[in-house]
């Protein structure tokens, strides 16, 4: 009996020391980490198509004022290596066509912490709906333990001068 306890002791303790968790893997810090990376790199390629083909009357009403008639594919390169071992190196794709836009992202973000893999699911945020989603790994390791996503959704509210809305950062463990 008493190597029973000592066992399920011994695997209690494994346990304990396997879920231990990092100075930053608590579900507020994975959700800035979506946040800030949906905004940086979905919402800013959402805002430059509007500042390209929108404008506001003097009603404060919102106006489009041109019609793109041919298609447009725009890339952003989000790249950097900083001094504190922390590098970027993200792909936001615009492609633009009649009136339909769609935005793609896929890139990692690197640092001394973790390692994040930055994608929208496919085929990508059309016409202001999809999900942006982020896949946390702890740096060397090849398998993700936990995940962050926004939802992007249209927004057909008129007096908004974006036509998207998107939900708060949802995270998880897998």
């Amino acid at each position: 009996m008493k190597k029973i306890a000592l066992y399920i002791s011994g695997a209690v303790l494994c346990t304990l020391a396997a879920c231990q968790g990092k100075d930053w893997d608590t579900d507020e810090e994975l959700m800035n980490l979506t946040d800030n990376w949906s905004y940086g790199f979905v919402n800013y390629t959402l805002d430059y198509t509007l500042q390209k083909n929108v404008e506001e009357d003097y009603d404060g009403k919102v106006i489009t004022t041109t019609v793109i008639k041919d298609t447009i594919c725009r890339e952003f390169h989000h790249i950097s290596d900083f001094e504190e071992d922390d590098s970027v190196n993200v792909v936001t794709t615009l492609y633009q066509f009649g009136d339909s836009t769609i935005v793609t992202v896929d890139g990692y973000r690197y640092t001394n912490k973790y390692f994040a893999h930055l994608y929208t699911l496919d085929p990508g945020i059309v016409n202001y709906e999809g999900v942006f989603h982020v896949d946390f790994y702890e740096t060397g390791k090849t398998t993700p333990w936990a995940w962050g996503e926004i939802k992007y959704e249209k927004d057909s509210d008129k007096k908004s001068y974006y036509p998207y809305k998107r939900d708060n950062a949802q995270v998880g463990r897998y």
